[in-house]
C-alpha cells in the first residue's frame, strides 16, 4: 500500500485546503470530516478503503486543521464547491466518486454535493447525521451560533470542552486517546481556528437544495444519543452499528468501513 500524502491544494479564491490520500487509484472516496475534528478523523478508515481498490481523499474542510481559515464562506454550498475543486485539481474527476460525511458539518456538505452535482456523485454516504439534520440542533447548537461569546468561554478550556462531547456521544467514554483528543485541541486553538469552527453553525439559512437522486445510505451508532433525532427518508438506506456512538469514524473504524463497503460496490456492481 503507498504511504499517505499529505499534501495542499490552493482553490480559485485563494483559500488553501490540507488533504490526505491514500490508495493507488480505482474508484474516489471523498470522506468529509465534521465538528470538532479534521481529517485526521478518517485516520482508521483509510487503509481499509484504500487496501479494497479505492483511492479516498480526507481534507481539512475550510476552518478547520491545517486548511486556511478564511473570514467567509461557511455555507455548505461553499464548503461542498471547496472539496469539488479538490477532486478536480488531483485529476479524480472523471472516474466513479463516493462522497461520505460525518457528523452535520460533513453531511451537509456531501449532501449538497450530490443534491447540486448528481452527475459527478455514484453515491453518497451519510454518518451519524443526515443534511440539516443533526446534533447542531442541539443546545450545543444554539450555543455555538451564539457571536462571540463560545469564543470566550471555549478557549480557555477548550481540552475539558471537547472531552465532554468525545465521552457524552460514544458508546465507550474512553475510545479517543487524549492524543488524538489533543491533535483536535490544537487545531482549535489555533489563532483564528476557534472562530472559523464554528462559523457554520452562524451562516444564514440557505434555500432547499434539489432532492437526493443518487444511491444514499445512513450509518448510525446504536449508542448514539442523536441518532433518534435523525429522520431519514423512506429511500434511503439504513445500517447501524452495534456498540458505537456518535464518534464511529474513530470508535468503529472497521465496521464504518465494512459498511461503505457493501454500499459501494452494490452501487457499482
Amino acid at each position: 500500500m503507498p504511504l499517505l500524502d499529505l499534501g495542499f491544494v490552493r482553490l480559485g479564491d485563494g483559500t488553501r485546503l490540507r488533504y490526505r490520500c491514500l490508495g493507488d487509484g480505482g474508484p474516489t472516496v471523498l470522506l468529509l470530516h465534521g465538528w470538532p475534528q479534521t481529517g485526521h478523523a478518517w485516520r482508521h478508515v483509510l487503509p481499509t478503503l484504500a487496501a479494497s481498490g479505492y483511492l479516498c481523499v480526507a481534507p481539512d474542510q475550510r476552518g478547520a486543521g491545517d486548511s486556511d481559515k478564511p473570514s467567509g464562506g461557511y455555507d455548505a454550498a461553499t464548503r461542498m464547491e471547496d472539496v469539488r475543486e479538490l477532486v478536480f485539481a488531483l485529476g479524480l474527476d472523471d472516474g466513479p466518486l463516493f462522497v461520505v460525511g460525518h457528523g452535520a458539518g460533513g453531511a451537509d456538505a456531501a449532501g449538497a454535493y450530490a443534491a447540486l452535482h448528481p452527475a459527478e456523485v455514484s453515491g453518497v454516504a451519510f454518518i451519524s447525521a443526515l443534511p440539516g439534520n443533526g446534533p447542531g440542533s442541539g443546545w450545543q447548537g444554539g450555543f455555538h451560533r451564539t457571536p462571540d461569546l463560545p469564543e470566550l468561554l471555549i478557549a480557555p478550556h477548550a481540552d475539558a470542552y471537547l472531552r465532554h462531547f468525545f465521552r457524552a456521544w460514544s458508546h465507550d467514554p474512553e475510545m479517543l486517546p487524549a492524543a488524538d483528543r489533543a491533535v483536535y485541541v490544537r487545531a482549535l486553538t489555533e489563532p483564528g481556528a476557534l472562530r472559523a469552527s464554528l462559523a457554520p453553525f452562524r451562516v444564514p439559512a440557505a434555500p432547499p437544495l434539489p432532492p437526493l437522486t443518487v444511491p444514499c445510505l445512513l450509518v448510525l451508532g446504536e449508542s448514539d444519543p442523536h441518532a433518534s433525532a435523525v429522520t431519514p427518508p423512506p429511500d434511503v438506506r439504513i445500517e447501524t452499528i452495534p456498540r458505537g456512538g456518535y464518534w464511529l469514524p474513530e470508535e468503529r473504524p472497521d465496521p464504518v468501513a465494512a459498511a461503505l463497503l457493501t454500499f459501494f460496490r452494490e452501487v457499482t456492481w
